[in-house]
């Protein structure tokens, strides 16, 4: 890399003097004064130099390649302007052939409406010409010898000055002639040209016959158009009825689901209330549970009372076990076939109570053997002897099932009555002439003595029975004999037994049963009693 340096000094000085009349102005290059201290062979160097070589070889690509549009974009241009002389070349020579084409085609048309004339013309002469010459042809040869030989005679005998009067008649005669050939000539023309424009009638005629015919036919065609239209818009018109109605059913039946939605929501809003409510009650109660809970264990008697409430949870699953049975054999004979009721009344007396009772059975297993009952009543009255025995055996073990109910219920009021009541003297003997039906259980000693604990119990929880709560009554030992004699008498209107463990539930507090609901979970899971004492409980 040379130093260029690049200096402006005046070649004319001012006279003698050596001071010149423009300052030198020096203007230093854009290459540095002092050589590059980049050593050569270093390879960075190196590298950079061939990519500078590399970008000057593109940029004489590139530019050879702008010269080349260049070329190419002024060969295009001037074609572009050769194609534009000829378009506009092209446009007047359309517009000179389209000019000559009108002129071609109104002269043609005159050109044929003069032939159209002297069609017509020629035609009339012509028919003309062979009209006279059919008229000369029939008139007979004789009178015009006559006529010629009377002519003759009378030329002969004419003087001359009549002969020159007939001679100037004649020359009248010719100019008559003329003039009649000169109307002949102008009428055949006139005949011409109102031929050429009746054909031109006729044939605007014709067009018109035609497009007449093409109108009718689409008129037809608007017609039967119009007719399905009109008939979808009266099945339109009916739907759109059908549908007014049915938005305004949806309307109503919308509003209707909104007053149900809203009182939904309202009764919604009462049970979440009532279940907050409760929840806290839990709490409460699952409080005072793990307080007592806790309490029987620190104490001496808490293990009596725990096997005491272990009983008492025992005896009230056998009691609803007792309860549920008795109820489920209590439906059978509730359940009749449709059968069994629509029989006339001369066939239902000579039923007997047994059958109408298998019927009610038979209904429970195959609901369709009440269609059948009249079909096959013959056969079952041969059954009898045979059911008889069966019914014998279902009426004894519906005994027992009563009697095992009401003992039951006996144990449970019992226990229960134990563990509210206060400690009271021992009641007297019952008499001996009613005893019960059914021996009540054997009170353990761990009982009475947990007597006062659990009255203590009671008071902590705030249960205080009151002295004027109903007492239970046993369930009468003849219930199944009442009912095994209203079957026998033909009265079939039985209706279901009332639930004594609905009146037993209605009538105890809630604490009590949720105090025995505690109670049996805690049965359920012994070893993990003690351990889930506290932590448990969500207070």
């Amino acid at each position: 890399m040379h130093n260029n340096r690049h200096t402006i000094s005046c070649g004319k000085l001012n006279g003698s003097s050596n001071i010149p009349l423009r300052k030198q102005l020096s203007r230093q290059s854009s290459s540095p004064s002092t050589p590059s201290k980049i050593p050569i062979n270093d390879p960075q160097a190196h590298r950079w130099k061939q990519k500078f070589e590399e970008v000057e070889e593109r940029r004489k690509l590139l530019l050879t390649e702008k010269e080349k549009a260049l070329r190419a974009l002024t060969d295009v241009e001037k074609k572009y302007l050769n194609l534009q002389v000829k378009h506009e070349y092209l446009e007047t020579e359309l517009f000179e052939k389209n000019e000559e084409f009108t002129k071609l085609s109104t002269a043609s048309k005159n050109l044929y409406k003069e032939y159209e004339t002297l069609k017509n013309q020629y035609e009339t002469e012509t028919r003309a010409m062979s009209g006279g010459n059919i008229r000369l042809s029939r008139t007979p040869r004789n009178g015009t010898k006559k006529i010629r030989c009377s002519r003759e005679k009378q030329c002969f005998c004419w003087t001359p000055t009549r002969l020159m009067r007939v001679w100037t008649r004649g020359e009248t005669s010719s100019d008559d002639i003329e003039n009649l050939n000169k109307t002949i000539k102008q009428l055949s023309t006139e005949v011409a040209e109102l031929q050429t424009e009746v054909d031109s009638l006729k044939q605007i005629e014709f067009q018109t016959s035609e497009e007449n015919a093409k109108l009718s036919e689409e008129l037809e065609n608007e017609k039967q158009k119009n007719e399905r239209l009109t008939e979808l818009l009266t099945e339109l018109k009916k739907e759109h009825e059908q549908l007014i109605r049915v938005t305004d059913m949806m309307k109503k039946e919308m509003e209707e689901q909104k007053k149900v939605e809203e009182e939904l929501r309202d009764s919604l809003e009462i049970v979440k209330k009532e279940a907050n409510a409760n929840k806290r009650e839990r709490n409460v109660l699952a409080h005072q549970s793990t307080l007592i809970l806790q309490n029987l264990t620190e104490s001496s008697e808490g293990s009596d009372c725990m096997m005491l409430l272990q009983e008492i949870e025992d005896l009230k699953r056998t009691l609803e076990e007792d309860s549920n049975r008795h109820e489920e054999e209590i439906s059978l004979l509730h359940v009749w076939p449709e059968g069994v009721l629509e029989l006339s009344t001369g066939e239902s007396e000579l039923w007997h109570p047994t059958q109408l009772y298998l019927a009610a059975l038979g209904s429970m297993d195959s609901p369709n053997k009440g269609r059948t009952i009249q079909e096959s009543s013959t056969n079952e009255r041969l059954e009898d002897q045979e059911n008889n025995a069966q019914l014998e055996i279902l009426e004894e073990r519906l005994k027992l099932v009563e009697a095992e109910l009401q003992a039951a219920n006996e144990r449970a009021d019992k226990a229960e009555e134990k563990l509210k009541a206060p400690p009271i003297p021992p009641p007297p003997p019952p008499p001996p002439l009613l005893p019960p039906p059914a021996a009540p259980p054997v009170v353990p000693l761990r009982r009475r003595r947990s007597k006062i604990a659990m009255q203590e119990l009671a008071e902590t929880i705030g249960m205080q029975e009151s002295s004027t709560s109903p007492e239970k009554k046993p369930a009468a030992p003849g219930v199944n004999e009442d009912i095994i004699n209203a079957i026998k008498a033909g009265q079939f209107t039985l209706r279901k037994a009332k639930n004594d463990k609905e009146k037993r539930d209605k009538e105890q507090p809630k604490a009590v049963s949720e105090l025995l609901n505690i109670l049996g979970s805690l049965r359920r899971a012994p070893k993990k009693r003690q351990s889930q004492y506290i932590g448990d409980v969500q207070l």
